[in-house]
């Protein structure tokens, strides 16, 4: 599989393509077993930087598998577990929780800008009357 390398000064489009790329290379294959795929990103130690990163890299795979628009709701059960083990081989636990919508509800995904850990952010949405938040962590 190779290595993904990605520099934070890089422009936005060089580093979607090196993300569209690496997404697309991981799919030619089955999960591997868990820190089996080296990713190496360089965001010096900037957990908001590599928290974005693992963003892209989850909806680069959902667009593979899913036409876009995505509705969260749709995505099948048994393509959350591939999610899981394609982000476990390169290192990263992927958190998917389901709950519902609260009558009173307030998003703001740039509230990880306030977090220093990649396990303390959290992207959040709603679909189908369900708030679904995507977390991230490293492996142990």
């Amino acid at each position: 599989m190779g290595d993904l390398n990605i520099k934070t000064y890089m422009n936005v489009i060089t580093m979607s393509t090196e993300i569209t790329q690496f997404g697309a290379r991981l799919l030619e294959s089955e999960p591997g077993a868990p820190k089996s795929v080296q990713l190496v990103v360089d965001t010096d130690g900037d957990e908001q930087a590599m928290f974005e990163v693992q963003l892209l890299i989850m909806t680069e795979i959902l667009k593979r598998w899913y036409r876009p628009p995505i509705k969260i709701s749709s995505i099948q059960e048994r393509d959350l577990g591939k999610l899981v083990a394609y982000f476990g081989s390169f290192g990263i636990l992927f958190s998917l929780t389901i709950e519902p919508t609260p009558l009173v509800l307030r998003i703001n995904n740039r509230d990880y800008l306030q977090q220093s850990r990649l396990q303390d952010m959290k992207f959040q949405m709603t679909d189908a009357g369900q708030l679904y938040t995507v977390r991230f962590s490293h492996f142990l």
